[in-house]
């Protein structure tokens, strides 16, 4: 797939802005057609009858009468053509990949300048070059650079400007003929294709699509990674080297002589023309040798020193190489030496031109096999279908990226504004800038950190006493949750609410002071706090009691069907503590800005809700009652004799559980439903169905929206790709969500936590049994483990779990024994301190701080 081209590069005569315009206009009748299923612009499906094509050294290449080599063609000979420098090819311009490589449809060819041009009497193809290559090979044949002296336009980026850019005067530029087959076959919409599949194949498009560097700005299409020997600061570091900016630059902070930039090359990037961005008024900053390699990482070669001997006023490019005729894998720039024994050195800017690199995007035999197992909706559509809608799909996001800093956050315009951005919202995953567009989105709407960190208090014992029988706490007082909420309020009249609108430089909210445990709060406390938060909200154990009010279990825990829904919950919609319910989405988006973990288990239909998006009954209601919508679809497909067998009344159940009538009789009863009378009841049941929790939703949608910037949610659907890519992660992988130590935590708190209460309760009761020689041997024993403490290692933290167990073992035998043979307590504590050695050592704090309490 073409890479998106640099507006500020004019091919085709027309100016910039021009130029954007003509490419917004396009944009919106592509929407519209999207959106009406009708077939796309011919300009947009435009493919070139004719593209020139070079040979970069003498090779021969191998023709064929299909593009593809298969098994029918076994012992087939394919005809050969020499080819030199001088010689050239003429192919469509038609894309076809596939597994064995990019081929080419040629139609003529000539062998040298003084020739003129053969016609080929059938079609042939030719690999342009083939996956079987060695990895950095660069293409052997590869298209020849435009002329823009020429008026020849044969580009598709170039037809779409000219086509709805507005002219008075027709322009001098002459578009190349169309190939007119393949032209009919892009704009083909496959059968029954609907916007749901477009969306599917994007999604699995996105899923394979190669990490883009956003930092390296204009060469990121040529060069993987940039690295430089040191530099200063973020102010100063390798990103300014490639933002296009000439205010900032690159400053080295090393010895001098040793500063270096490092390229990475993609893989067949032969580079045309290197150039670096000097700045004459840095004075003795300014390089004056450079030396520059390439080559694999370990063996590099000089490839060509420049000396700037002369004085540089201005800004100015200095070219570093010129015209390679091979790929080099690395590329290093060592600056030797500065004006006037400068120590340090400045670059302002980085510029690559390149020819093609070995990327083939997304190739026919793709979507095929067990790529499409996921996506079902796709499995009936052929591979060559869904090659041809996927490169209009990227033809349309590479018209997007284009402008879309155009169209953002506010663009009003006469033929429409960017609201009908919404109709397609569903294939911006492809887009390159979504990251980018949102960082802006949550950089620009961020407001200032609070002068002084909170401290809270927090009680976690009481916590899980709560989380074990909310019954003994019917207000949850004592919850975690609660003793956040009630410790972030303002002590003072003159002070304000938190926001909660922060950067995500800020990665401590609050800090924790758990009562009764010697931890101190670098951040792992505060993430604590949130994880327990989420752990009371939704519990993942789908047995244990919910502390807090404000979601319940949704229907689908209760089947026993396999169902991915299973372990969602929904709001509650008997709670009405809705200023709770602001904070939680206070919350929710403000893990957005700061990339924090709030793990809610809420079925698709909630997020979506949240995010603002459409939802529907059938396909999104059923992540929260399954049986339900079965239910309501089956009565309204049902026969009028099966009907009245069920005996159907208009009453319903909500998810909380209560009854709901709809109709009542002259005795206040549920009246009887008739046949004739399905489709009212059933639309009924689906409305209050589907908004039964609008309210507690719509609280936590202003305040989440409040955070994370409702413009963003509207247009942009990566908020919406990421929750539902949560939700099913969360749901499916619960377990590989959060790294190994916060899984532990997770266990802990449900497990170890519980069991030690148990173990605290039984101590306390047994305490008083305790006489006067076994206080006294404690406190003995206490002051030696004091001493011996200052030898414990790491292994406490290790081995907790194991001293849990062998602790309550030995804690049960040691109570049994204490009644009967007190007088032989001494001599078994010391062979019993000896059998466990440093494991008893290692937890007696811990043990003693049991017994004392």
């Amino acid at each position: 797939m073409s890479q998106t081209k640099n507006l500020t590069e004019s091919h085709n005569g027309l100016g910039p802005p021009r130029r954007r315009l003509a490419r917004i206009r396009c944009l919106l009748e592509c929407i519209k057609c999207i959106h009406e299923k009708k077939a796309l612009p011919v300009s947009f499906c435009y493919v070139a009858s004719e593209v020139e094509y070079r040979s970069q050294c003498k090779m021969t290449i191998k023709l064929y009468p299909e593009p593809r080599k298969t098994k029918k063609m076994a012992g087939f000979q394919p005809r050969e053509l020499q080819l030199t420098s001088e010689s050239r090819l003429v192919a469509t311009g038609e894309e076809f990949c596939d597994t064995q490589g990019k081929w080419l449809k040629l139609r003529k060819y000539k062998l040298s300048a003084l020739e003129g041009y053969k016609v080929f009497d059938k079609d042939v193809w030719t690999l342009q070059y083939s996956n079987k290559s060695v990895a950095d090979d660069s293409p052997a044949i590869v298209p020849v650079e435009k002329d823009l002296k020429k008026t020849i336009i044969n580009s598709w980026e170039d037809v779409i400007e000219q086509h709805f850019s507005v002219q008075l005067v027709p322009g001098r530029h002459k578009i190349t003929q169309p190939e007119e087959e393949s032209v009919v076959l892009l704009r083909e919409i496959p059968p029954s294709w609907s916007l749901d599949h477009d969306e599917a194949l994007v999604h699995l498009m996105s899923q394979h699509i190669p990490p883009e560097n956003d930092h390296l700005g204009s060469i990121k299409n040529f060069v993987e990674s940039v690295h430089v020997s040191t530099f200063g600061d973020d102010d100063t570091g390798p990103s300014c080297l490639t933002d296009g900016l000439l205010d900032t630059y690159w400053e080295s902070d090393g010895s001098q002589g040793n500063h270096w930039i490092r390229l990475k090359m993609k893989k067949g990037t032969v580079v045309l023309k290197l150039q670096l961005t000097i700045d004459g008024s840095d004075d003795n900053y300014v390089p004056s040798k450079i030396i520059v390699q390439g080559g694999e990482q370990d063996n590099l070669k000089v490839l060509n020193t420049v000396d700037i001997d002369r004085e540089i006023s201005e800004v100015e490019d200095i070219t570093m190489l010129e015209n390679l005729s091979e790929h080099y894998p690395i590329i290093t720039i060592n600056i030797k030496e500065c004006k006037g024994g400068g120590i340090d050195t400045r670059v302002r800017g980085l510029k690559i031109q390149s020819s093609e690199g070995r990327y083939l995007g997304f190739d026919r035999d793709f979507f095929k096999g067990e790529n499409l197992t996921r996506y079902p909706k796709l499995e009936s559509y052929s591979p060559d279908q869904l090659y041809r809608r996927s490169q209009l799909l990227q033809r349309f996001v590479v018209i997007l990226d284009s402008v879309l800093q155009f169209l953002v956050p506010a663009w009003e315009y006469t033929v429409g504004s960017y609201s009908s951005m919404e109709h397609v919202r569903q294939l911006l995953p492809l887009s390159k800038k979504r990251l980018t567009l949102i960082e802006m989105f949550l950089k620009e709407s961020c407001l200032e950190r609070p002068i002084e960190m909170p401290k809270l208090f927090i009680n976690r014992r009481a916590a899980m006493e709560h989380r074990c029988d909310p019954s003994l706490d019917p207000e949850y007082k004592h919850s975690i949750f609660h003793q956040i909420y009630e410790g972030l309020k303002p002590k003072e009249r003159s002070s304000k609410l938190l926001n909660y609108r922060w950067s995500s430089r800020y990665d401590q909210w609050w800090e924790c002071k758990f009562m009764s445990e010697g931890v101190i709060d670098q951040g792992g406390g505060f993430r604590d706090s949130l994880s327990d938060i989420a752990e009371e909200l939704c519990p993942t154990n789908g047995e244990a009691p919910i502390p807090l009010p404000f979601f319940i279990r949704s229907p689908n825990q209760f089947c026993d069907d396999i169902n991915v829904n299973r372990d969602t919950y929904i709001p509650n919609p008997s709670c009405k503590e809705f200023l709770k319910y602001e904070w939680i989405g206070q919350l929710m988006g403000a893990c957005m800005r700061g990339k924090e973990n709030l793990i809610l288990s809420l079925p698709s239909f909630v997020w979506k809700k949240l995010s603002g998006e459409k939802t529907t009954w059938a396909r999104d209601y059923a992540s929260v009652d399954a049986p339900e919508v079965f239910l309501i679809d089956s009565l309204l497909q049902m026969k009028e004799k099966d009907f009245g067998a069920l005996g159907r009344m208009w009453s319903m159940t909500r998810a909380d559980g209560t009854s709901v009538t709809i109709k009542m009789d002259g005795d206040g009863n549920p009246a009887e439903l008739k046949f004739e009378d399905r489709e009212d009841y059933c639309t009924t049941v689906k409305e209050i169905r589907m908004n039964e929790f609008n309210s507690q939703v719509k609280i936590r949608m202003n305040e989440f929206n409040s955070q994370v910037r409702i413009g963003m949610n509207e247009f942009n659907s990566q908020v919406r790709i990421r929750m539902n890519e949560f939700n099913s992660q969360v749901r499916i992988r619960m377990n590989e969500f959060n790294s190994q130590v916060r899984i532990r935590m997770n266990e802990f708190n449900s497990q170890v936590r519980i069991r030690m209460n148990e173990f605290n309760s039984q101590v306390r009761f047994r305490m008083n049994e305790f006489n006067s020689q076994v206080r006294i041997r404690m406190n003995e024993f206490n002051s030696q483990v004091r001493i011996r403490m200052n030898k414990f290692n790491s292994q406490v933290r290790i081995r907790m779990n194991e001293f849990n167990s062998q602790v309550r073992f030995r804690m049960n035998e040691f109570n049994s024994q204490v009644r009967i043979r007190m007088n032989e307590f001494n001599s078994q504590v010391r062979i019993r301190m000896n059998e466990f050695n440093s494991q008893v050592r290692i937890r007696m704090n811990e043990f003693n701080f049991q017994v004392r309490c």
